[in-house]
């Protein structure tokens, strides 16, 4: 009788323990969040903004209840179908990269609801919609602070395009610090390789020293201009020292890194995401690269600090 009776037991036992091994890891794969994020056609290996957001993420995965997938922007990959397939995936936040996405995002997050989505380089707003933009300004002017304090010709370059907010802190920037630092600029789209090479050497052949530009294909054909000629550039996007580390004297960043954390440790913690558009020095959303020239670092970096102090005390004040 006792033998009867002990079978069926030793049976509840085993599903019972078998159950235990199972069930905690499937409920915490329903406990994790699950992110994704679209890659702008750059794709990973940019050393920019894609490479950033994946660090940001997983930071995110290592640290907090997040597990995150991505999809590239491809010719047959759009924003709208990249979207798409992450939803049907199950993503509970996605997150886009660049303002081209815009218009896809927005239809996404009325057509998804349940869904949380961040978009970088917009100011788009809804119940389940986060658009924030870079003060890529700010970035721009420490920019600025560097040229003008390193410059011995007396003259700077920019390439890029003529509305960008990297070339309006530019300005302000190297007119804050030294009026009488003249500045070059040659107008042209970031993606323009060619374009980046020849109009570098026309700054160059005028005289400018310091070389600047939005970041893309001209921005890296620019820093190739500069180590050439042996003067100083100065990088943008992402750390881009790693290109010519004796050129680049340091780089414009855009932390989408440390926001991206930022922004999933809050919702990890159940708060309610930053209303603010706006991402600058303060939110350590933008920052300088540290002084990469030994030979400069101190004269450089006393200026660049008081700069982003002067510039975060100007921002609580609005």
């Amino acid at each position: 009788m006792h033998k009867r009776i002990l079978i069926p037991i030793c049976v509840l036992i085993l599903c019972y323990l078998a159950g235990c091994a199972a069930n905690p890891a499937a409920a915490k794969l329903d406990e994790e969040k699950r992110i994704g994020v679209v890659l702008t056609e750059a794709g990973l290996g940019d050393q920019e903004l894609n490479d950033l957001a994946i660090e940001g993420l997983t930071k995110a995965r290592d640290r907090l209840n997040i597990i995150y997938t991505y999809k590239e922007v491809t010719a047959d990959m759009s924003y709208e179908k990249a979207l798409q397939e992450l939803a049907s995936e199950g993503m509970n936040i996605i997150i886009t990269l660049e303002a081209e996405a815009g218009e896809a995002v927005a239809e996404q997050a009325k057509a998804n609801p349940d869904i949380t989505y961040i978009s970088f380089g917009t100011d788009l707003k809804a119940k389940n919609l986060y658009g924030y933009q870079f003060h890529t300004e700010e970035a721009g002017y420490l920019a600025g602070v560097t040229a003008a304090t390193i410059t011995k010709s007396g003259k700077t370059g920019f390439i890029g395009e003529s509305d960008s907010p990297y070339l309006t802190g530019f300005k302000k920037g190297i007119e804050n610090t030294n009026s009488d630092t003249e500045l070059l600029v040659r107008e042209t789209s970031p993606d323009d390789q060619r374009a980046g090479n020849e109009l570098s050497k026309e700054l160059l052949k005028e005289g400018a020293d310091v070389l600047f530009a939005d970041p893309g294909k001209a921005g890296k054909a620019m820093i190739a201009q500069a180590a050439l000629a042996h003067v100083y550039a100065i990088g943008a996007g992402g750390d881009q020292a790693y290109l010519e580390p004796d050129a680049v004297v340091t780089s414009a960043m855009l932390r989408v890194d440390h926001v991206i954390f930022e922004l999933l440790k809050l919702n990890d913690k159940g708060e309610d995401l930053p209303s603010d558009t706006n991402v600058g020095l303060e939110e350590q959303g933008v920052e300088l690269s540290p002084i990469a020239v030994v030979s400069i670092t101190d004269k450089v970096a006393g200026k660049v600090h008081t700069a982003t102090q002067k510039l975060i005390e100007s921002e609580r004040a609005k």
